[in-house]
């Protein structure tokens, strides 16, 4: 009688990489936004000390500000993504979430700084007063979906995970 012998080839998860233009384009975003927010950190803090907002406006200055941040989030993830070599994760939802709520936020305030101009999609607009804007608001709600589209692929890329 023989003996029975099984033998299973079991294959390791190979890590795929990211495609070459991927990599050039991930390294060309996280130099220019590391450079970026260098040099806007530089100016926000340099501005609050200078009150600098006395010259450009309240709103220009709160509108620069809130670009920075959101730099500084896409700063964050993209180092994430080269690290990890992983599309999806928490922080690249998170940041998202961030940068929307952020411009979504945005809309409700810079209406009433000084020196705001009008979109020319104003919600509940009255002469000079608006209560939101609508160009803005767009943007932030918009994000916002986003970062829901994204965490769906983030636990569908962590199912995947699983089962290799």
């Amino acid at each position: 009688m023989s003996d029975n012998v099984y033998i299973t080839n079991v294959k390791t998860k190979s890590k795929k990489s990211f495609s070459r233009s991927f990599k050039f384009l991930l390294g060309l975003g996280i130099f220019l936004s590391g450079f970026v927010s260098v040099g806007w950190g530089y100016f926000i803090i340099t501005g609050m000390v200078q009150q600098i907002w006395k010259e450009i406006g309240v709103c220009q200055y709160v509108r620069w500000g809130i670009h920075f941040i959101c730099i500084i989030c896409c700063f964050i993830f993209m180092i994430k993504i080269a690290i990890n070599e992983r599309y999806f994760s928490k922080l690249l939802v998170q940041c998202i979430r961030i940068i929307g709520g952020l411009i979504t936020v945005s809309a409700f305030l810079l209406p009433r700084l000084s020196g705001y101009t009008s979109s020319g999609f104003g919600i509940m607009q009255n002469g000079s007063f608006t209560l939101i804007d609508g160009n803005i608001l767009t943007q932030g709600i918009l994000l916002l979906i986003f970062a829901g589209i994204i965490k769906e692929g983030f636990f569908m890329q962590n199912e995947l995970d699983e089962v290799l």
